[in-house]
Formats: structure tokens, C-alpha cells, sequence
């Protein structure tokens, strides 16, 4: 609003009877109003707009001059930002269906009570308010989404792409028009488990879906880890009406890891390596020795001192056991040269010897799992399961599943054990499982079974 006047709203009258303007202006200012000079026509009225800063106009619809009130509404529609009420004689269906086409935030007749007319203007001023602080905000926001480096996408509940901003144009490669109307399926690539049918499912039914990391596709077919979230869009019912899904690449992020788990990996075979050769060899040389010690103490018939030397070459052998299970345990040296579903039932069966529980092992892979990064990890995946399994839910009956599907691995571990605490479901040994997944990007579920036990279900897509 104008600072005029004690801000008081600036208004101006375009009205080609003088008499009739005088006597609008009068009323105008007994309710409060700062009124400048009337005007008759059209085109002084766009005159004195471009010179004067105003809350409001009274455009009359007969006017004197080449344009009517109608068609210089257009004008002030197009050219300017200030709201403007219609005040005529005329309140035809033909003259208001021609007022309604320029959105004025009014119609009013002359013959109106004062009252009518301070209302009408007070709601317009009041909604052109409203309207540019809407504005301001959209103005705002539209810099904000600008400024984001992570794709924010606007999509309907089918998965049409109705918004896409320069961070989305940046990751992926597409511009908004090359969007604009397609399906957001056009993302994931074509050898990947393609999950946005069910999560779009669950934003429907109004289930929350948690962040999650998976992979997609630009649009020079490059493939990119992403990190997604993926909210509803409601209504001012609060009904469903889309879906918000904001992604940052996170491909470097994923690399560095990868690197990280290889120089992990590369570490643990070398101290198993260690454990095995080193003081494994020195631990059977000590027992040995003390293997020789006690002959040497028996044919001296030192009694108590041979009781003493098998006592410690008993605590040796034991050891030496343990450190060959450690050794056995991080080399994984079946895992490397007999693959993936020799290396798990062979876990299987060391699992059964040492808890004394039954492990059922099943594969149907026609195939087994060539990529090694891939099958490390579905390995230890499986091995932290069934450790979870066991020691945290006292399982006595373990199922481990190894399959494959259209495009992707299915590995299942389901147990008959306490089931999951749901106050502690981001220990360790889970938070350690997801972390794995993301690695090979799999998607990870842990569940409570409906009898009793948890499952643990990891797909992994075959092409990476």
C-alpha cells in the first residue's frame, strides 16, 4: 500500500460522469480513504497509473475515449499489479460475462449502499495482500529450488513428472521440458528391479517410506547411485494428490566405500593369512616342544610335572583350534575359489558344529555369483544373520535360501528364534548388514515372522 497520507489506501476513481465521480470521491473519503483526482477515460486512467503509486481503482465500464472500462482493465491486467473493482450501472449477463474474462476483484452497480462498497474494497485489498505475499513465497521458494544441488521432483500418483528442477537437470541430464508429462520409470534403468511401482503403492495408501538408497539412469545412459526420499504431496483435504522425490548422486560416496571395503577385505585376508600361517605355525611348535618336554618328564618320572605339561598342551591345541576357526572365518577361502553357494552351505554346516543348531541350506542359482565384491558381501550378510540369529535370538532352526530371479539375486535368511527387538533394530550387526547391501545397492528387509523368528530378506540386482 501506498505511504501516503498515513498509509492510508490510495484509490482512484475512472468515471466519465462528473457528478457521479464527485460524489463516488466524497463517500470514498469519508470512509477513510486517500482518493486522487477523478479521471473519464481509459487512457488518462493508464496515465495516471504509470505515474502514481495505488492500492486500488473504481473503473467504471462506460468510459469516454476509444477504450471502455473492459479494455482498459486488459490493459492494467497486463501492465501493471494493481487490483481494480468494477463500478457501473450495467449489471447484464452479456457485460459481466466480458468482466469476468480481466479477474477484476470486484463487480459493484453505482447504486449500492456505502457499505457494500467499503466491504467490497476492503476484501479486495485484502485478497491482492494475500496474493502477493503467495507470490513472494512462490518467488522465494522457486530461488530456494533453484539453489538446491539435489533433484527435487514433482510427480502425480501414477508417477507423471509434473515438476523438475535444475538440480534434477543437472543430476540426470534431461531438461524440464524433456520431462515434463513422462513417466519417472524413464530413470530406472532397464536391468534393474524397478521399485517405484510399490513405493508409489505405499505413498497411496498413505504408508511412510523411509529414505533409501538405489541406482538410476541418466540420460546419456550413464548409471549413478542415488540417496532418494520420496514424500506425499496433500491436498487442502489432505488427501494424497503426488509424490515429492528428492535425490542427491551419491556415486562418489559409494565408490570411496567400495574402496574402503576392498582395503577392508584385503586386511582381513592378510590377518587371516597371519592367524593361519604365523601363529598357527608358532602355536603348533610350541605344542610340540611340549609334547617332547613331557616324554622327557615322563621317562623321569616327574608325575606331576607331566600333568602340568598336558594341561598346557591342552590349553595349546585349544588354541590353535580357535585361531584356525578366526583364520577360517576371515580368509574365507572357499568363498574365492569354490564361490558363493559352496561357501554358504559350507558355513552352514559350521554353524550347526559350533551352536549345535540345525541350518538348512537351499540354492537354486543355475549359476553362481561370478562378481566377487557381489558374492563377499551376500556371504557376510548371511554369516551376520545367522550369528543374530543364534546368539541374539536364541534360533534353533535356521533357513538360508540363495536364489535368483529375472534381473536380480534373492538371498533369504529366516529363523526360528525370539524374533526382532523393536526398540534395538539398529544394532550393530543390522546397521553392518545395511551398510553391506548399500554397497552391492540391495535393498535389505528385516521383519518379525508371523509365528515367531525374524527373516531377513536381501535382493541385490545381477548387473552392477
Amino acid at each position: 500500500m501506498s505511504k501516503d497520507n498515513k498509509n492510508k489506501p490510495v484509490i482512484l476513481v475512472v468515471e466519465d460522469e462528473q457528478i457521479v465521480a464527485i460524489d463516488i470521491t466524497r463517500t470514498l473519503e469519508s470512509l477513510g480513504y486517500t482518493v486522487l483526482p477523478p479521471v473519464d477515460s481509459g487512457e488518462k486512467a493508464l496515465e495516471v497509473i504509470s505515474a502514481s503509486s495505488l492500492d486500488i481503482i473504481l473503473l467504471d465500464v462506460k468510459l469516454k475515449g476509444e477504450m471502455d472500462g473492459i479494455e482498459t482493465a486488459r490493459h492494467i491486467k497486463r501492465r501493471f499489479s494493481t487490483p481494480f473493482i468494477f463500478l457501473s450501472t450495467f449489471s447484464d449477463e452479456q457485460t459481466l460475462s466480458r468482466a469476468k474474462k480481466t479477474e477484476p476483484y470486484g463487480y459493484i452497480t453505482k447504486s449500492s449502499h456505502q457499505n457494500d462498497l467499503h466491504s467490497m474494497i476492503e476484501m479486495a485489498l485484502y485478497r491482492h495482500k494475500m496474493e502477493l505475499q503467495a507470490r513472494k513465497n512462490e518467488e522465494i521458494l522457486s530461488i530456494t529450488l533453484k539453489s538446491i544441488s539435489d533433484a527435487v521432483i514433482g510427480a502425480t500418483l501414477d508417477g507423471t513428472i509434473i515438476s523438475w528442477n535444475q538440480g534434477a537437470e543437472k543430476i540426470f541430464g534431461y531438461s524440464k521440458e524433456e520431462v515434463t508429462g513422462r513417466n519417472i520409470l524413464i530413470l530406472t534403468p532397464p536391468f534393474y528391479p524397478n521399485e517405484m511401482p510399490d513405493i508409489l503403492d505405499k505413498i497411496r495408501d498413505d504408508i511412510e517410506v523411509e529414505h533409501y538408497e538405489t541406482v538410476r539412469q541418466k540420460k546419456s545412459g550413464e548409471i549413478i547411485n542415488i540417496s532418494l526420499k520420496v514424500n506425499p504431496i496433500r491436498g487442502l483435504m489432505n488427501e494424497v494428490t503426488g509424490v515429492s522425490l528428492i535425490a542427491r548422486d551419491i556415486t562418489a560416496k559409494k565408490k570411496l566405500e567400495k574402496e574402503i571395503l576392498e582395503i577392508s577385505e584385503k586386511e582381513r585376508k592378510r590377518i587371516g593369512k597371519d592367524l593361519h600361517d604365523s601363529l598357527g605355525q608358532n602355536l603348533t611348535g610350541i605344542s610340540l616342544q611340549l609334547k617332547m618336554l613331557e616324554n622327557m618328564l615322563r621317562e623321569s618320572n616327574c608325575t606331576d610335572e607331566v600333568e602340568t605339561a598336558e594341561r598346557i598342551q591342552n590349553l595349546v591345541n585349544q588354541s590353535i583350534k580357535q585361531t584356525r576357526n578366526l583364520a577360517k572365518n576371515l580368509l574365507t577361502v572357499t568363498l574365492q575359489n569354490q564361490g558363493l553357494s559352496v561357501a554358504l552351505k559350507e558355513l552352514s554346516l559350521q554353524v550347526e558344529s559350533l551352536y549345535n543348531c540345525k541350518i538348512d541350506y537351499i540354492s537354486e542359482l543355475e549359476n553362481d555369483v561370478t562378481d566377487e565384491v557381489l558374492a563377499t558381501q551376500l556371504y557376510h550378510i548371511a554369516q551376520e544373520a545367522i550369528t543374530n540369529a543364534k546368539r541374539h535370538g536364541d534360533a534353533e532352526e535356521v533357513e538360508i535360501l540363495l536364489k535368483e530371479e529375472d534381473s536380480e539375486y534373492y538371498l533369504r535368511v529366516c529363523d526360528d528364534g525370539k524374533g526382532i527387538d523393536r526398540h534395538n533394530t539398529q544394532g550393530l550387526g543390522l546397521r553392518i548388514m545395511e551398510f553391506r547391501s548399500n554397497i552391492i545397492n540391495g535393498r535389505l528387509s528385516i521383519f518379525e515372522n508371523e509365528q515367531e523368528g525374524t527373516t531377513v530378506v536381501c535382493r541385490v540386482p545381477k548387473f552392477q
